[in-house]
């Protein structure tokens, strides 16, 4: 977000069982449920300016285990997110495609349990190793045991709890069965615009060429976050699900509202975005903070704006939102 913010002290993990062999380490820092531990920190609004104690993970090792049909890959907590897609999709391996361009490290994506464009982290996930700094014990987690759901975790329901070292994802040599699915919009007509500058037929759509679109597809809507600014933490709120009933209202009055099924019958998950653009936010200027003009879930820092000034802007929209709709949409970041 771009938001600065600084530490009294940062401690900097860069070989996991070292450091875990430490016991200072692990009692005056881990142990410690004021110490905030960060990965990329690109989900995260620093709302204060000053921080006691803060972790961050640098080790990134990874591998491959082949198993036949199957590969187990790993990586460890540092690794760029973005990176090991590029690494798995390099190697023609199906899984981890449609995160392409998720900025954070691996680390923290079964945290958020990330997903876009029809797929989610906990689909592939395998297991976890983590560090259960209350306890002081190493774990290894299944799937399962992490619970992960929409944008949701045990990581995220018992913050300063555990931190995460090691990611297991199941990835597969063969394409899935619906390959290539191109049902979430715009990923279609951006796959006929890079095949036909590639000039190579649909049919041999591999991993890293769907990577490459989510890619392109991602820069058009959001801003680069490898750029100073506009500084985002890219959206900015989550979907909000709602009863089938009140969603029946919305679209008796806005016929054009789309409406998500889900498992839940009697639930409805509306789009986050949709609300705040009916609402007139997008392209709004509040200071030296903003919406952004290509698409309104996305709050933006256009250089000088602190957590205050954002996070105002952030309770501004929640407020609108619930007056036009009676709906009531969620900050996705932690903030600080």
């Amino acid at each position: 977000m771009r938001v600065d913010a600084s530490a009294d002290r940062f401690l900097q993990i860069d070989h996991i069982e070292r450091a875990l062999a430490n016991p200072r380490l692990r009692e005056e820092w881990l142990a410690d449920p004021q110490t905030l531990v960060v990965g990329g920190g690109s989900n995260i609004l620093f709302v204060t300016e000053r921080i006691g104690k803060v972790v961050g993970i640098k080790a990134a090792d990874h591998g491959f285990v082949d198993e036949g049909e199957t590969i187990l890959a790993f990586a460890e907590a540092g690794l760029g997110l973005d990176d090991w897609v590029r690494l798995t999709t390099a190697q023609g391996l199906y899984g981890l495609e449609r995160l392409a361009e998720i900025p954070g490290t691996v680390g923290a994506a079964p945290i958020q349990n990330v997903g876009a464009y029809g797929m989610q982290l906990c689909d592939v996930l395998d297991s976890v190793e983590l560090w259960d700094r209350q306890k002081q014990v190493l774990l290894h987690w299944t799937a399962e045991q992490c619970q992960l759901s929409y944008r949701n975790s045990r990581f995220k329901s018992e913050p300063n709890r555990w931190l995460v070292l090691r990611v297991w994802v199941r990835l597969h040599k063969k394409p899935p069965a619906d390959w290539p699915n191109f049902s979430y919009p715009g990923l279609a007509d951006e796959a006929d615009a890079y095949l036909m500058t590639k000039k190579s037929p649909m049919s041999a759509l591999a991993a890293s060429d769907m990577a490459e679109i989510v890619t392109r597809v991602r820069r058009k809507k959001l801003p680069d976050w490898r750029q100073l600014l506009p500084g985002s933490l890219g959206s900015f709120f989550h979907n909000p699900i709602v009863s089938l009933q009140h969603a029946n209202k919305l679209k008796a009055n806005w016929p054009d509202v789309p409406l998500y099924a889900l498992d839940d019958p009697d639930s409805v998950k509306l789009s986050a975005g949709w609300l705040i653009e009916q609402a007139g936010w997008r392209g709004r200027i509040f200071g030296a903070a903003g919406v952004y003009d290509r698409h309104a879930l996305v709050l933006i820092n256009r250089g000088g704006a602190d957590g205050k000034e954002i996070l105002q802007l952030a309770e501004a929209i929640e407020a609108d939102v619930w007056r036009h709709f009676a709906v009531q949409i969620k900050t996705e970041p932690m903030i600080v």
